[in-house]
C-alpha cells in the first residue's frame, strides 16, 4: 500500500513553503528614523540628540571641514544641549581600515554612546564604519555584501555635499589597505538613526565640487529608477529627485549662495540616497568605481562622464523607463513617441553635464586605453552591476570605455 500524507502535514508544508517564498511584488524599505531638514535646522541637533537618547557624542568630520570651522555650529549646539562632545578629525580623502581603526579606538576610550558624521561623504561612510566595527573582531576583508552589520551606538549624519546620499543608505565602502581592496559593508544598521540636511552647511561648496556631486545624485536616481531591483517607492523618490535635480543643480552651481536651490539639492540628494539603498545601482557605478581607482577620478566626475553612454547602451532595455523620467528632466512630450522621449531624456543629460562644465570624455586624463580590460573585468565583479538592467560582458564594458575616451555618444547606434 503507497504510503500517504496527512492533510495536516500537507498543510504545514504549503504554510512553510508560502512563508518562504518572495513574490516580486514585495520589497523591504529603510530609511533614518529622524530626518531634520531646512536652513539652520542644526540649530535642533542638540534636541534631537537628546530624542535619541545621546549623552555623548563622536563627531567624526572632515579635517578641511573642521579647519574650516563649519564644525562650529554643531559642537555649540551638541555643547548648549548639556551633551559631552568629543571630536575625531583625522579623515582624509576615501576611509580605510586604519582610519577606521583609529576612530573605533577614540569611540571605546572615550565612552560615546552616539556617532555623528559631519562633511561629505567620507567623514559619513567614516562614522558609519566606526560606528557597526566597534565591536566586530575578525578582518575587514571577511566582510561580504549582506554580512552581519550590528552596532549598541546611536548614529547620525550630517552632509556637507548634495551628492552620496549616505545620510540615507544602508551600505559603506572602506578600503581594506592590508590586501588593497574596496570593502563593502551592508545591513539595517548602517542606516542613520538621524539624518539632518542643513543647506546653510553647503554654501561654501564650490561649484565644481557642486556640480560633480550634483550629477552624483542624478546618476544614483536614474539607477535606480532602472535597477531590476527597483520598487515602486525606490522609484517615486528617484523620480522626485531627477525632478529637484534638474532645476535646482543648475543654479546652486551657478549662483551658490542660493539657499533654497541648495535646499533642493540637499533634498535630492537624501531622496536619490533612499532610492538606491533600496533598490541598488547599475553599470554606471560598476564602472566608475574602477576608474576613480585606476585614475584617481572623482566619484561625481566619473559619473558624469560615464553617464550618458551607459544610459544609450541600457535604452535596448530602457526605453519605457526613459521615456517616463523624460517628463522629470523638464523634457516636452508633445507628440513624441516612446523612442524620441528616451532619446531625449538621454541628450537632456548630456547637455547638464556640458552646462554645468563636466567633462563629457576620458580624454582629458591619464587614461590608458591598455586598461580597459582589467577595468572591465573587475567591473563585472562589483557590486552595482547586480541592479542593471541589460545584461553586459566585458567586451561590451571595453567598448564603452572606448567610446567614452574618444567621446563619441553614438545616440544613433544599436
Amino acid at each position: 500500500m503507497a504510503n500517504t500524507i496527512s492533510s495536516s502535514t500537507i498543510a504545514t508544508i504549503v504554510t512553510q513553503t508560502l512563508q518562504q517564498c518572495q513574490f516580486n511584488t514585495s520589497f523591504t524599505f529603510r530609511s533614518p528614523a529622524i530626518t531634520v531638514t531646512g536652513p539652520y535646522c542644526v540649530n535642533q541637533l542638540g534636541a534631537t540628540l537628546h530624542e535619541l537618547g545621546a549623552k555623548h557624542v563622536l563627531l567624526v568630520v572632515d579635517k578641511m571641514v573642521w579647519q574650516l570651522g563649519l564644525t562650529s555650529s554643531c559642537e555649540t549646539a551638541i555643547e548648549l544641549a548639556g551633551l559631552t562632545l568629543t571630536l575625531f578629525t583625522d579623515v582624509q580623502g576615501e576611509p580605510d581600515s586604519e582610519l577606521v581603526v583609529k576612530g573605533v579606538a577614540m569611540l571605546k576610550a572615550s565612552g560615546a554612546d552616539f556617532v555623528l558624521g559631519l562633511g561629505g561623504g567620507s567623514a559619513l561612510d567614516a562614522a558609519k564604519a566606526i560606528a557597526v566595527l566597534g565591536d566586530y573582531k575578525g578582518a575587514l576583508s571577511e566582510f561580504v555584501v549582506g554580512g552581519l552589520a550590528s552596532r549598541t551606538v546611536g548614529l547620525g549624519a550630517i552632509p556637507t555635499t548634495a551628492g552620496t546620499g549616505s545620510e540615507a543608505t544602508d551600505i559603506t565602502v572602506i578600503k581594506d589597505v592590508v590586501n588593497n581592496i574596496k570593502v563593502p559593508v551592508k545591513g539595517p544598521a548602517l542606516v542613520p538613526d538621524l539624518a539632518l540636511l542643513d543647506p546653510a552647511l553647503m554654501l561654501g561648496v564650490p561649484s565644481s565640487i557642486t556640480a560633480a556631486t550634483g550629477i552624483d545624485t542624478l546618476t544614483h536616481a536614474i539607477e535606480a529608477y532602472t535597477s531590476r531591483q527597483s520598487n515602486p517607492l525606490a522609484q517615486a523618490y528617484a523620480y522626485h529627485s531627477i525632478e529637484m535635480v534638474i532645476k535646482a543643480l543648475p543654479v546652486a552651481v551657478g549662483c551658490g549662495d542660493d539657499m533654497d536651490m541648495r535646499h533642493s539639492m540637499a533634498i535630492a540628494a537624501y531622496k536619490a540616497g533612499l532610492s538606491f539603498s533600496n533598490s541598488g545601482l547599475g553599470l554606471v557605478h560598476a564602472i566608475s568605481h574602477q576608474i576613480g581607482s585606476f585614475y584617481h577620478i572623482p566619484h561625481g566626475v566619473a559619473n558624469a562622464i560615464l553617464l550618458p553612454y551607459v544610459m544609450v547602451f541600457n535604452r535596448l532595455c530602457c526605453e519605457n523607463s526613459y521615456a517616463e523620467i523624460a517628463k522629470a528632466l523638464g523634457v516636452d512630450r508633445d507628440s513624441m513617441t516612446k523612442r524620441e522621449l528616451c532619446q531625449a531624456a538621454i541628450l537632456r543629460v548630456r547637455q547638464l553635464i556640458i552646462d554645468l562644465g563636466l567633462p563629457t570624455s576620458l580624454a582629458g586624463f591619464e587614461v590608458n586605453p591598455t586598461d580597459f580590460t582589467t577595468i572591465a573585468e573587475q567591473a563585472m565583479s562589483d557590486i552595482c552591476l547586480t541592479g542593471t538592467p541589460r545584461q553586459v560582458n566585458a567586451l561590451q564594458i571595453v567598448s564603452l570605455l572606448e567610446l567614452a575616451f574618444v567621446g563619441d555618444l553614438e545616440m544613433e547606434g544599436s
